[in-house]
């Protein structure tokens, strides 16, 4: 039997919590329950939407990743804008026309395979003419380059800038990039673009493949789309990839969906993949999920067999991530430090709490689903676990913000307003997606039969133009707080000097002369050296994997690296006027020895930070330096 784009609402309402009949409806017009993952039966288990999409990507996201460059458009233009929305019309007025005639199944599929493929032409054109990732090198930007590059020379969880102490941060986003760039020869930071825009591809593809477990999928692909037009970064794709896939996640672990809940080594092995890749979504949650598990411990029938779930899929979680967890608890309880990266303050962090209060399409969505979510409470089964979840990270953030009052400490509680965002948006579609077919069907009203397809064709060609003007750096007047991020990429000097093809000439980046102090540092140590640096500017570390001492902000530093003692050793250091005096100290400060100064000249003297030294400090004996590179940088090598 074929299946329309326009009947999916109508097939699809939510579930009840008894979990009754998947098919049917009941006498006196009692509605019906959803379909997940519903099949062809002509081509068997293997012909679905979700093979569909995978496919369909496979095919569509080479092609998108190359149109870019064949087209060759400024990004910074008009023009250059109107190509992945064109793209985008073209593409949804084709998949409208399908519908109408092909198996919903296999629209919808193509329609997820192609939403993937669109991203990366749209990502891909904004990028078009720079080698450099979206952020460029400033920033969090750099350091992810910073952390690939490191991995080009460990396959160990490590520190970005002090190899010999594990990540703090998930690794594994860098760490794919740092291998990969090992593989292929060519350099991690020259890679960082590719795995920005095929991340936010899966972004895609990988929720929709998830929540088509448990709904239908067009409300699938619906509540991907929204989802990511609610919020995307390319600069941290993983970030979205990642929140993209633990909503789905939760409901399939802690909730009761209608359908058997995933198996408990699938669920295991995705929560792995959290904990590495991006695991802070679970802190905002935790509230919530310890409160589900005693949810469920008090309802489930069969409570120990739950818990033994639960715990399989924890140790399977666990296994995934040991690399990374296991080292760093270890660096904790043996190393210990102080917590600092929290003590920046951003501009967010008092904002953003009540998303569903704007007046914006996606607000007033969220604000259905708030409402929704509150009257379904307990006649959906996923209202609860969702409503629970959003009361959660609410009460992280205010745990959170009391802390800050009292320590300064952030908490990073600014990115809990992503994650119930998503959480509310997700809440509308479901919520209207319930709502619609029982208002309909108690108004005797049979809406026209491409009502649907009319309606969800309408909000992708909206969401692919929003994303298109947020992240264009042709945009720049409608929505700087992201396209600057864009137009960032193409004002970053290139490491040799000389800027992108099409970077504009205002607001360019200063050049940080990178190729001359390599050449510098090599002709002094030989090729490939790996000398400890004190560099006045990060960006040294996203081009070379040499050890660095710290980093010039010192709440960038991981807490196991004591990056506040590491900068009062540099003070120390400042002060030893003589030269012997200087070299001994220096090579062996607290954290071990400082074998290269890449310092700025001041007429005050050589600059780290708000540190001076003097040359009379690097006697000939000791040092080598290099004293005529250009933007006023001086190098000074250990001989």
């Amino acid at each position: 039997m074929r299946q329309t784009l326009n009947v999916p609402l109508a097939e699809n309402g939510a579930a009840g919590e008894d979990h009754r009949a998947q098919s049917g409806s009941g006498a006196g017009g009692t509605e019906v329950a959803p379909q997940p993952g519903k099949r062809l039966g002509l081509a068997g288990r293997w012909i679905n939407a979700s093979t569909v999409a995978v496919a369909t990507s496979l095919v569509a996201v080479p092609v998108a990743f190359f149109l870019p460059k064949l087209a060759g458009l400024d990004p910074f233009t008009t023009r250059a804008a109107a190509f992945p929305i064109a793209a985008a019309l073209c593409l949804i007025a084709a998949l409208f026309v399908m519908a109408a005639r092909w198996s919903g199944e296999v629209v919808a599929g193509l329609a997820a395979g192609l939403a993937a493929a669109w991203c990366v032409l749209m990502f891909r054109t904004g990028l078009e003419g720079t080698p450099f990732g979206y952020g460029g090198l400033t920033g969090d930007a750099g350091r992810i380059a910073a952390g690939a590059t490191r991995y080009t020379t460990t396959i160990a969880s490590s520190d970005t800038l002090v190899p010999s102490l594990p990540s703090e941060y998930p690794p594994f986003y860098m760490w794919l990039i740092g291998r990969t760039s090992v593989l292929l020869d060519i350099p991690a930071w020259q890679l960082l673009a590719d795995f920005q825009v095929l991340f936010v591809a899966l972004a895609v593809l990988v929720p929709f493949i998830l929540w088509r477990r448990l709904f239908n999928s067009w409300i699938a692909l619906a509540i991907t789309a929204l989802a990511l037009v609610t919020w995307v970064d390319p600069r941290k794709p993983y970030e979205v990839l990642t929140l993209g896939i633990f909503v789905p996640w939760l409901l399939e672990v802690f909730a009761r969906p209608p359908r058997n809940r995933m198996h408990w080594l699938a669920a295991g092995l995705i929560g792995g993949f959290i904990a590495i890749t991006y695991q802070a979504w679970v802190v905002y949650a935790i509230f919530g999920i310890l409160a589900l598990i005693v949810y469920a411990w008090r309802t489930e029938p069969d409570r120990w067999a739950y818990l033994r779930r639960l715990g399989l899929i924890a140790a399977v979680a666990f296994v995934v991530s040991s690399w990374y967890v296991v080292p760093f608890l270890w660096g904790v309880a043996t190393i210990g430090g102080e917590q600092v990266h929290d003590l920046y303050v951003f501009t967010s962090s008092n904002t953003e709490l009540f998303p569903f209060l704007s007046t914006t399409p996606i607000g007033l969505l969220q604000l259905v689903g708030l409402v929704g979510l509150v009257w379904l409470w307990r006649s959906t089964w996923w209202a609860r676990p969702i409503l629970v979840m959003i009361i959660a990270v609410y009460a992280y953030r205010l745990v959170a913000m009391l802390r800050f009052v009292a320590s300064g400490h952030e908490s990073f509680l600014h990115y809990t307003s992503r994650l119930f965002g998503i959480l509310f948006t997700i809440a509308g579609v479901l919520v209207l997606a319930h709502v619609v077919p029982i208002a309909l069907r108690r108004l005797r009203l049979t809406p026209p039969r491409l009502a649907a397809s009319a309606l969800l064709a309408v909000v992708l060609a909206w969401v692919s133009t929003t994303i298109t003007l947020q992240w264009m750096p042709s945009n720049l007047d409608w929505m700087p707080g992201t396209t600057k991020y864009s137009a960032s990429t193409h004002l970053e000097p290139l490491p040799g000097g000389g800027y992108s093809e099409h970077a504009p000439k205002e607001g360019r980046r200063g050049w940080f002369p990178m190729t001359p102090i390599r050449q510098a540092v090599e002709k002094e140590l030989g090729p490939n050296p790996q000398p400890v640096t004190l560099s006045v500017d990060e960006r040294l570390f996203a081009f070379v994997p040499w050890p660095g001492y710290t980093g010039v902000d010192p709440v960038v530093n991981s807490t196991l690296s004591h990056g506040k003692e590491r900068h009062a050793e540099v003070k120390r250091l400042a002060g030893i006027t003589d030269p012997a005096a200087f070299a001994e100290a220096s090579a062996n400060t607290k954290f071990g020895p400082i074998d290269v100064f890449v310092l700025s000249k001041r007429e005050d003297g050589w600059a780290w930070r708000d540190n001076r030294f003097k040359r009379e400090q690097f006697s000939a004996e000791h040092w080598t330096i290099v004293d005529d590179l250009p933007r006023n940088i001086v190098v000074v090598i250990r001989r």
